[in-house]
């Protein structure tokens, strides 16, 4: 096999990037020939996998990816394809017309993420197109293949759920290296890019709501992005910025994560949030957002960590609040629990997809 992955840009951080280079890393330890094909020129960092940047941003950027997919499927023999984000599968829909390779088209996130600039109607007719051709469509949770599939009954039999690779050893190793300088002994953890989409503005006003409670920890939000000032000025604001630790983005946050009292997720929408699966692997107690579609799911309605509602700061107070009483559920029960989204298991999850 030529394994080729097909990315619109590689975010510093991005949780689809991640799980791509380790689901790459997977695929060149069983021995397959792995690329990647990144539209807007970036290079991610996969020791051994061939790097090719495409034709830039814009409309005649994806024209020029376009045209340089189709000639490197060909002259470099292709013959599998993961494409992820909606640029790149349509980019990677074109280029493959015609062609025998076998394409899969990634959804990771809910397809009425607020964040997303193609609305559900145009979605739904882009999911149409990838099903129209030969390629099959993966979800990264059951919930959002059951909402694509009813979407598109005709297509269900070539929709599919693959887990993402996120638990590797390389994991529990960087977990085990020392935590950061000046950070708190007992602490409270938020991850993930500073965008709206993720709550922090929400996790920073129930915060305040339970700090006046003398048992509760420090916060550490880990990650950056374009609210990180707006975020700060807000914890001044709540008078909580004492206690709230921003850090930026991190290369290793696992230390920080395996020796969190709790990681907490306000997400509005997530498709499968793998820093859930990451503090749940590690054995570390975790709280979240029920949005769609990963958290209840992950969290097994409820049992293996509290589900709290979707932009609701008081639920999320409250939530808070009760956690610093409740017995921490079983590290091993957690373990078990993600044991599908390690790399070998999700690996072979997409082949079977295109065994099928």
């Amino acid at each position: 096999m030529h394994i080729m992955f097909t990315l619109k840009d590689f975010k510093l951080g991005g949780g689809v990037e991640h799980v791509q280079q380790l689901l790459a890393g997977q695929f060149l330890k069983d021995g397959q020939r792995v690329s990647f094909f990144v539209m807007n020129g970036e290079t991610p960092d996969v020791e051994g996998a061939q790097i090719t940047g495409g034709g830039g941003t814009g409309l005649l950027g994806l024209i020029k990816s376009i045209v340089l997919l189709r000639g490197i499927i060909r002259h470099e023999g292709v013959t599998h394809l993961i494409s992820a984000k909606e640029q790149a599968n349509l980019c990677t829909w074109v280029a493959t017309l015609g062609s025998r390779c076998q394409v899969i088209y990634t959804r990771h996130t809910a397809l009425d993420c607020a964040e997303q600039k193609t609305g559900v109607h145009s979605l739904r007719l882009l999911y149409a197109l990838y099903l129209c051709g030969s390629g099959k469509v993966v979800t990264v949770s059951h919930g959002l293949h059951q909402t694509i599939a009813r979407l598109m009954p005709w297509g269900r039999e070539r929709i599919r759920y693959c887990p993402n690779a996120v638990v590797n050893e390389q994991l529990h190793i960087a977990s085990r290296a020392p935590l950061p300088q000046d950070m708190p002994h007992d602490y409270w953890i938020g991850v993930g890019r500073l965008v709206e989409l993720k709550g922090f503005h929400l996790l920073l006003q129930a915060y305040a709501l339970v700090n006046h409670n003398p048992d509760v920890p420090d916060l550490v939000i880990v990650g950056d992005g374009p609210q990180r000032e707006a975020l700060t000025a807000q914890a001044r604001q709540l008078g909580i910025a004492d206690r709230v630790h921003f850090t930026g983005h991190l290369q290793n946050p696992y230390p920080l994560i395996r020796r969190a009292r709790l990681l907490i997720l306000s997400s509005f929408s997530e498709g499968q949030p793998t820093v859930l699966i990451e503090a749940m692997a590690l054995g570390t107690p975790v709280l979240a957002s029920d949005c769609p579609t990963g958290p209840r799911e992950l969290l097994d309605n409820g049992r293996l960590g509290q589900l709290v509602k979707v932009n609701d700061v008081s639920d999320l107070a409250q939530a808070l609040q009760q956690s610093l009483y409740l017995r921490a559920h079983s590290a091993r029960s957690m373990i078990r629990t993600v044991r599908p989204y390690t790399s070998v298991h999700a690996a072979h999850a997409y082949y079977a997809v295109w065994a099928q």
